[in-house]
């Protein structure tokens, strides 16, 4: 237990390293658009938003292939989301709380919009709302994977003492 463990902090610091990078890279780009931003500078949000929600999703399916194993092919999307508000006795607490779980889930549909939007445009009034959350969800979401690499952290402890299987 103490190798998945381990390898899961890396696994979550690594995709923490690429949510800073999309940060970045939303910021600077954000800096100098268009009101309202054209066709192009939309895309390119969306794309970020995009990549930020994909790396939060990558993090929870590695935790749940830890600790639960068991990752439902129906609407997993929406169910993996879920699943890490909750705490579950005697396996893990909860990654994430219930106001995080509400704007990520807004992400996660818009991430949907964005992957399956062919030719029309995107709606800059409700990507907007996205835009003016972005660095907020990104900063809670970070602080909330921080604490939850401490408690990884106290299980591998427990684990090295001897307390745990």
């Amino acid at each position: 237990m103490k190798e998945k463990l381990t390898i899961l902090i890396a696994d979550i610091q690594d995709d923490i390293n690429s949510i800073n990078r999309i940060q970045d890279e939303f910021n600077s780009f954000t800096k100098s658009l268009s009101d309202p931003p054209d066709r192009y500078e939309k895309m390119v949000i969306g794309y970020l938003m995009h990549n930020f929600y994909n790396a939060c999703e990558n993090i929870f399916l590695n935790i749940a292939r830890v600790f639960e194993n068991n990752i439902e092919p129906q609407a997993w999307h929406k169910s993996i989301l879920k699943r890490m508000k909750l705490t579950i006795k005697d396996i893990r607490p909860a990654v994430i709380n219930e106001k995080l779980y509400k704007q990520l889930n807004d992400f996660r549909a818009f991430r949907h919009v964005f992957r399956h939007l062919y030719s029309d445009e995107l709606d800059w009034e409700k990507e907007r709302l996205l835009v003016n959350k972005f660095n907020n969800t990104v900063s809670t979401f970070i602080e909330e994977l921080n604490e939850f690499i401490n408690f990884l952290e106290q299980l591998i402890t427990q684990n090295d003492e001897g307390k745990m299987e």
